[in-house]
């Protein structure tokens, strides 16, 4: 006891409550976030009213701040939710006349009556643009007075011990689980064309992204205004320009994770990886539950040596097999004596020998950024890890932080997705964590939480729940895809939304000890994808190849989520906003349908199907299309929409996934035959690259986004656009042209890339896919004839042969520059 209090008083001497510390990290520091955001607003954006107790800064054309202070002052500092409003100015006007300030832009006019606390007779905003979707808003009083009856839902901090919940935050408001809240946000937009954040009960941070002093918001109310109508994405987008950056993740995180909760050893460890391998199986990341430390505590920072003897040669075999790690970790028992690297902390600290605890401290930065930098930092830099799956869920207060928006969730995750960059490494951080309120989309992966059971209800939910998190741009959430033993058709389902969700991670839902000890597999879920019936296996291996398959069209996404806040789960709604029918997806399963990026529409099945005798199972599927010409991945057919209420129905096989790709869209994709072994492919440089033409237009492009998927240096530039374009009946000008024997027609392509990054392949082999196009009867690359194949035979080799063969794909071996 006697040492237990030693420590604590000295901790305090060390500044424990205090908001900020006087002491430098154990490394050199750096600001920890990114990009160098600024609180303080662009004065030119700046209107205040002759009485000085009210502010509005005009951010964007649609974008408007409001404050209100009895005193004159106001708040300039950031906040968990706003870190950057240095913005350009937009044009407007500004007048005060008989009490009454109107502010205008080409968007919107503001009417405030001069002196007024904010109210519904002195604060509204008008539309000035026509045919928006947007038409009034009027300030209303109380916590959801200014949410919109429409609002388009947002989301919460995680599924765990939940069903399917309402996503209402008025109704889940007095929810609890874990000692803690679920941090429920509003979306960002709303069926009647706007949407008000109210910023006033949040908490601020300093210059160098610590807890300011004093910690809340200042102002008596800080309201941002979205009144961007139906233009949902324009929402999103000016929301990241205050709120931040959706952070690249390291390009490993497009392709397939694995995990379980389960004491897995050394051979374990190689045996799964040969488990994925000898199957044909991709594998990227590897994640290790909490059963990786020792077992004196639910927390612990030390590998449990029983397990793994020498663990960083363990991990080293791992990352020799181009796999990534990652470990789970349970904070809230602080650092003990057992752990391997607390003398060290100890002694940085300046704590008594006789200390057995440094407790679990989020509000002094020194004690904070000590664990991480000691206690983390031996794991990443000596033991291989290369980042971190923080499962908090021990409370809300806990660390020193007062709740609610002050919580352990955000600030670990803020924390742990900034390190690297405050110590000056410039290897991309990432976490996988629950969410912590607004702002969090910073840091991404999202873990969903232990699913409470596994049911079709709780499937249904997810890609519901997914869609909806995108409206607060954090649409990667990562889910425990796994199934009952009892139900392999289930486990197949869920398999094949998790291969077209956000992040792909195969996880059992916690189950290492009790009646799956003995690993029965007739009592426990299911995680291995080869553990189930063969007719379930290969709808397995179909939809994780198609994951992969996908990858340079992922992680296009990633870069568009940090350049627009965009994610790459999006509602149908952001597309065709004046369709009733975009809105039709529910909690439910009800239409659960949503684009996969910008050209891909996913409808997974989320329902049990029928039996058909030995022929297998079949599920019907009902699903809507938009406008537009759509290309049905599963049949082939060309499907030409001019309304807004056209669904179809059909039956889909246990190996199919309802996708429809958007008609003459380029698809970028990785031609998975070319390589020995699927294992950790996400982070080779495309040196095979392929594009499928999708039928349905005269001419399309798209732009390939490429970097080094491991550094910062996409911050400085250090990347690649490559663009792909194609016309039918084209001139011969351009590199490739591929003519068709019946039509006589042809369809040319050509590939330029710009810009560079270290490790960006000299040349690479490029392979052309067209769908439903007949034979063709001549290819040729930059005017020379080439050989093609119908089959793909030629094209999966990466050469160009001398002989030509009748087919439909082309590949072609070229510069960096052109095909």
């Amino acid at each position: 006891m006697a040492s237990r209090v030693a420590t604590v008083a000295l901790l305090a001497m060390l500044g424990l409550c205090a908001a900020a510390s006087t002491r430098p990290a154990p490394k050199g520091q750096f600001r920890p976030s990114l990009i160098d955001y600024n609180p303080l607003p662009n004065p030119e954006a700046v209107v205040m009213p002759s009485t000085k107790t009210a502010r509005f800064t005009v951010l964007t054309d649609r974008l408007i701040r409001m404050e209100y202070s009895n005193v004159g002052s106001f708040e300039d500092r950031a906040t968990l939710a706003v870190m950057q409003r240095n913005l350009p100015a937009p044009a407007f006007t500004q007048s005060e006349s008989g009490g009454v300030l109107t502010i205008t832009t080409d968007a919107v006019k503001l009417t405030y009556t001069v002196g007024q606390p904010f109210s519904s007779t002195s604060l509204s905003v008008t539309a000035v643009a026509q045919n928006t979707g947007f038409t009034q808003w009027t300030y209303q009083p109380g916590p959801a007075g200014n949410v919109a009856p429409d609002n388009l839902l947002g989301t919460i901090k995680s599924l765990d011990e939940l069903g399917v919940i309402s996503l209402n935050c008025t109704e889940n408001n007095s929810t609890i689980v874990h000692s803690e809240v679920l941090h429920c946000e509003w979306a960002l937009m709303s069926r009647s064309g706007w949407a008000i954040y109210d910023d006033t009960p949040n908490v601020c941070l300093d210059e160098n992204d610590w807890w300011s002093t004093p910690l809340h918001n200042t102002d008596v109310a800080d309201l941002y205004g979205f009144f961007h109508g139906l233009d949902y994405k324009g929402a999103i987008y000016d929301y990241q320009l205050i709120g931040g950056k959706t952070i690249m993740v390291p390009r490993y995180a497009s392709g397939v994770w694995w995990s379980r909760w389960f004491d897995i050893n050394n051979y374990d460890l190689t045996k799964i990886v040969d488990d994925y391998d000898s199957r044909g199986l991709p594998l990227d990341t590897f994640v290790i539950d909490m059963d990786w430390h020792t077992k004196d505590n639910w927390s612990g920072f030390t590998f449990d040596t029983h397990l793994f003897p020498f663990p960083a040669d363990s991990m080293a075999w791992l990352k020799a097999n181009g796999l990534h790690i990652t470990l789970n970790l349970h904070d809230a028992s602080g650092v003990n004596n057992w752990d391997a690297m607390f003398p060290a902390l100890v002694r940085y600290l300046g704590l008594p020998n006789s200390t057995t605890v440094v407790p679990f401290n989020l509000v002094n930065s020194t004690v904070a950024y000590a664990v991480e930098d000691i206690v983390l930092g031996d794991l990443i830099n000596n033991k291989h890890i290369d980042f971190w799956w923080i499962d908090w869920q021990q409370g809300g207060a806990m660390g020193g932080l007062e709740g609610y928006k002050q919580n352990p969730t955000i600030w670990t995750d803020h924390i742990r997705c900034t390190d690297r960059h405050r110590n000056g490494d410039p290897t991309r951080a990432m976490v996988l964590a629950r969410w912590g309120g607004m702002g969090n989309h910073r840091y991404q992966v999202g873990f969903s939480g232990d699913v409470s059971e596994l049911s079709w209800a709780n499937l249904a939910f997810q890609p519901y729940f997914s869609w909806t998190g995108s409206n607060v741009l954090y649409g990667f959430w990562s889910h425990d895809i796994e199934g009952p033993a009892t139900d392999p058709e289930l486990y197949t389902r869920w398999l094949q939304w998790g291969a077209v969700s956000g992040v792909m991670r195969s996880h059992d839902r916690g189950m290492s000890g009790g009646g799956c000890a003995n690993d029965n597999p007739y009592d426990c879920s299911v995680v291995e994808p080869w553990n189930v019936p063969n007719t379930n296996f290969e709808a397995h291996r179909l939809a994780l190849l198609t994951r992969e398959t996908l990858l340079p069209y992922i992680y296009n996404a990633h870069r568009q989520a940090f350049d627009t806040g965009l994610s790459i789960i999006r509602p149908m709604y952001y597309d065709s906003p004046a369709a009733d029918m975009a809105y039709a997806g529910d909690e439910n399963g009800n239409y659960a349908q949503y684009m996969f990026g910008d050209d891909i529409l996913f409808a997974p099945v989320v329902s049990a199907g029928t039996q058909l005798g030995p022929s297998g199972i079949i599920t019907e599927k009902t699903v809507w299309i938009p406008q537009g010409v759509w290309y049905d991945a599963n049949s082939g057919a060309l499907l030409t929409i001019t309304d807004d209420y056209t669904a179809v129905t059909k039956n889909y096989a246990l190996n199919e996934i309802p996708a429809y790709y958007r008609g003459g869209a380029v698809i970028p994709f990785v031609p998975l035959a070319s390589f020995a072994s699927l294992i950790g492919l996400a982070m080779q440089q495309y040196t095979f690259l392929g594009f499928k033409i999708v039928p349905g237009a005269d001419s399309g492009e798209t732009v390939l986004y490429e970097d080094d998927g491991a550094t910062t240096g996409y911050l400085a530039g250090q990347y690649v656009t490559t663009t792909v374009q194609y016309v039918k009946s084209g001139s011969q000008d351009v590199s490739t042209t591929v003519q068709d024997v019946k039509s006589g027609s042809q369809i040319t392509v050509t590939i330029s890339s710009n810009g560079t990054y270290p490790g960006f392949p000299s040349s690479r082999a490029y392979q052309l896919r067209l769908p439903n196009g007949a034979p063709p009867s001549a290819v040729t690359v930059n005017g020379q004839s080439v050989a093609f194949n119908r089959f793909g035979a030629v094209a999966n080799k990466r050469t160009v042969p001398g002989a030509s063969s009748l087919g439909s794909e082309a590949i072609g071996s070229g510069s960096k520059k052109s095909l």
